[in-house]
């Protein structure tokens, strides 16, 4: 058995060391419950990571993915340009055909016109003339006698003819008011050898002309 001064001292060094287990306990606890958080922290760091990486991943194709289709837009947009050009060169050079054709038309329908009126002017001054022709039996011969009329109001006529095989060609230069006449016109007889009977007779008060062929 101990003595009471030495159990007194063991009590004391027990009671002592008791204290010290409780604050090494305490301490292990705290220490452990500060591991447990720092491992929920940890744990909620790496799923925030894992999330936000996945995000990025997805972020990452949605670019790739707008990269394509602004690649394909501006491929779209290039063959489009390229298109216009080419549609408006055609439309340039349709424009211009038609343009061309246009003014030539125009040339062609002036040029018609110019010609439909020197047709409609020479119309109008060979209806100033007119050729009236007959069968004449003298002594049992034929003759033909032709009489050329003219407008009245025709002045400083100047009239002359040609034979020219079957046919008898007039030509006639006078005034009309303040226009030029130029008279044209060509008789056929249908039979060659025409023979002039007589002068012709000219009469200026009657605006006429008779000529006369044996025939």
């Amino acid at each position: 058995m101990l003595p009471k001064g030495n159990l007194e001292n063991k009590i004391q060094q027990l009671s002592q060391e008791n204290v010290e287990l409780k604050q090494t306990l305490a301490d292990l606890k705290f220490e452990y419950e500060k591991q447990v958080l720092l491992c929920k922290v940890a744990q909620d760091q790496k799923n925030e990571y894992d999330r936000l990486f996945q995000q990025n991943q997805l972020l990452n194709q949605e670019q790739k993915q707008l990269q394509d289709e602004i690649q394909h837009l501006k491929n779209q947009i290039k063959k489009l340009e390229y298109v216009i050009t080419q549609l408006n060169r055609v439309n340039a050079q349709q424009l211009q055909n038609h343009y061309q054709l246009m003014e030539a038309n125009s040339i062609n329908i002036q040029q018609r016109n110019q010609e439909l009126e020197r047709e409609l002017e020479t119309f109008k001054q060979k209806a100033l003339f007119i050729i009236q022709a007959k069968t004449i039996i003298d002594n049992n011969k034929q003759y033909c006698q032709l009489t050329l009329e003219w407008e009245k109001d025709i002045q400083n006529l100047q009239l002359s003819y040609r034979q020219e095989n079957d046919s008898l060609i007039f030509d006639g230069y006078g005034e009309s008011g303040n226009k030029k006449v130029i008279y044209q016109q060509i008789h056929n007889f249908a039979k060659k050898g025409l023979i002039q009977n007589q002068k012709p007779l000219i009469s200026l008060k009657q605006s006429q002309m008779k000529m006369t062929f044996e025939v």
